[in-house]
């Protein structure tokens, strides 16, 4: 995590696209980045997933000693609930403005009902948006690394459009043990 936070300081001066790639959710990683970033500047966070940090944000914000309304106005979300609405979002983009921080991006492109091929074509598209997009802002992608077909299939597109791959290792959890005397 320590070198993706050392992205936040940086991120505004540059453009293109950040791919970093989860084994897990990284829920309290995700809100820990949105935080850093929020605090730096503005911030668009298109949530493919859904999720978002409710009540997490706001203590992170509080903790550090800032106020949360005056922090948590630079941050706006969009959240896209099928892969057409991501192209959607993704079209209407302009390319100037505040960093971008896309969360589960190929999330939405996993619903086996609808044909593969449709899918693949809403990817392409989104990813040409996104090099669009990233002509003139910074773009972090995150997504979570699965096995599969479609994963297989989908990964190589968002690495072709990515400037840097970080793979972001899980946290390791603490073992506590009780100390005998």
């Amino acid at each position: 995590m320590n070198e993706i936070l050392k992205l936040t300081q940086a991120i505004t001066e540059r453009q293109g696209v950040i791919l970093i790639l989860t084994k897990a959710k990284e829920q309290r990683r995700k809100t820990d980045l949105i935080y850093h970033l929020i605090v730096k500047g503005h911030l668009l966070v298109i949530a493919a997933d859904e999720w978002l940090p409710g009540f997490a944000l706001p203590q992170i914000i509080r903790r550090h000693g800032s106020r949360v309304k005056e922090v948590a106005k630079r941050l706006r979300t969009v959240c896209p609930t099928t892969h057409l609405r991501l192209m959607d979002s993704l079209s209407t983009i302009s390319p100037k403005g505040e960093p971008m921080l896309v969360l589960d991006f190929l999330h939405p492109f996993y619903d086996s009902k609808v044909n593969f091929r449709l899918r693949f074509q809403v990817l392409r598209q989104c990813c040409n948006h996104l090099k669009r997009i990233a002509t003139q802002r910074p773009i972090l992608i995150m997504t979570q690394e699965m096995s599969g077909q479609d994963y297989e299939q989908f990964i190589p597109l968002l690495h072709s459009i990515a400037q840097k791959i970080l793979y972001l290792e899980p946290e390791s959890e603490a073992v506590l043990q009780d100390v005998l005397f």
